[in-house]
């Protein structure tokens, strides 16, 4: 295990919610009050579950006391089991949250669990890892009788509640031990193996597709003389040059892998060009805006030797050979910001409109990744991945 059950429920115990997330939690459950599951209203099951997770990331950050940004990453925890599906499909031994697109209302998803029941034998199952569970924090001295109860039942609501978005999302109407055994086995893999980025990669994927600066950076054109030199730049000879050894992943990143330097400098130019307070980016523009562009990106860590050491470049490309099932975490993940969007954007017809942004977005995407790192010949890794998402949203944020 990555984190040992002693450290982590001990941690769990000592970390306590911030003055404002009481209420925060309060408003964020208040709509789901009048339904009621497993013989408790929905309201308290969430609250339990979103303290749970808020203290669980806090206590990753090495702090003792939740914030805003805790509560943050456990709501969009939460919409990552109420809006997706396959998300149980976790593994101890390879642990990650894998971005999917939504498939769903998250809160008329969470509105129909009311109408679900547990069976016998789930309720059987609950109730005896609770009491196993409080057997071991008695045991190890782990907190008084009263927060070990909190704990406990804060457990039980979890174990409920993903039991029951389990079978919902497979079409069922009662929860089966099956569901709760896949629900008690994702717990414990939060719990113990799933590194905090996998977390903050999270809402970092929301904030990226809801950044009110997406649909301004889609909006500024570029003069064809301004294309023409980046066309004719060291960047876009390097890609000719690299680029045939990426046509199989090419196609399943949009071209982005690719193009991944000038689409990156693209994107920056417009980035940019709301910085300036303009809306189209002409030919005189060219110097200064690389120049700011290579500024931005060497401050998220990228260095600028990239756009002209051949060497460099050959060994981008290389890692840019990510497996297949990296491959397909692209594709979902791409998938999942389109969504994020178009419902951002208020237009079902908006990326077809601006169909250049999510390649661009994407190239830059994997630019961070691969270029934060020491240049290796190995290939990207879903950690890389995360971390890039990571350096995207405080870039777009700045």
């Amino acid at each position: 295990m990555v984190r040992t059950p002693i450290e982590l429920y001990r941690g769990l115990v000592q970390t306590r919610l911030g003055d404002e997330m009481v209420g925060r939690i309060s408003t964020l459950v208040g709509r789901f009050s009048d339904g009621v599951f497993a013989g408790q209203r929905m309201s308290d099951h969430l609250t339990r579950l979103l303290s749970l997770f808020s203290r669980l990331t806090a206590f990753l950050g090495s702090r003792t006391i939740t914030d805003l940004n805790d509560l943050e990453m456990a709501v969009d925890l939460l919409d990552h089991f109420t809006s997706t599906s396959k998300w149980w499909v976790v593994s101890r031994k390879e642990p990650a949250l894998v971005p999917r697109p939504s498939s769903r209302d998250p809160r008329e998803f969470m509105k129909s669990i009311v109408d679900v029941q547990l069976g016998g034998d789930t309720l059987s199952r609950i109730v005896g890892s609770t009491e196993k569970l409080s057997h071991f924090l008695e045991e190890h001295g782990i907190a008084d009788g009263r927060t070990r109860e909190a704990l406990c039942e804060s457990f039980a609501s979890v174990w409920a509640l993903l039991s029951g978005f389990i079978c919902r999302s497979q079409g069922r109407g009662t929860v089966i031990q099956g569901d709760f055994e896949a629900a008690y086995d994702v717990v414990r893999v939060l719990l113990f193996y799933i590194p905090f980025d996998d977390f903050k990669a999270l809402t970092a994927i929301r904030k990226i597709g809801t950044n009110p600066k997406l649909p301004r950076v889609a909006g500024i054109s570029m003069a064809v003389g301004f294309e023409r030199k980046v066309d004719s730049s060291v960047a876009a000879r390097l890609e000719r040059l690299h680029g045939e050894d990426l046509v199989k992943v090419a196609v399943l990143t949009l071209g982005a892998s690719r193009a991944v330097l000038t689409n990156s400098l693209r994107f920056l130019a417009q980035l940019v060009a709301i910085e300036k307070g303009i809306s189209n980016i002409e030919e005189r523009d060219y110097e200064s805006m690389i120049l700011r562009a290579v500024e931005m990106l060497e401050k998220a860590g990228v260095q600028s030797s990239i756009f002209q050491d051949e060497a460099a470049v050959t060994k981008l490309f290389k890692s840019l050979r990510f497996s297949e099932e990296l491959a397909e975490r692209v594709s979902l993940l791409t998938r999942r910001l389109e969504g994020l969007i178009v419902d951002s954007a208020g237009s079902r017809d908006f990326l077809l409109q601006y169909s250049r942004l999510v390649p661009r977005l994407l190239s830059l995407l994997l630019l961070l990744a691969s270029g934060t790192r020491p240049l290796s010949d190995a290939s990207l890794r879903d950690a890389d991945l995360k971390r890039g998402l990571m350096s995207l949203d405080r870039l777009l944020s700045g």
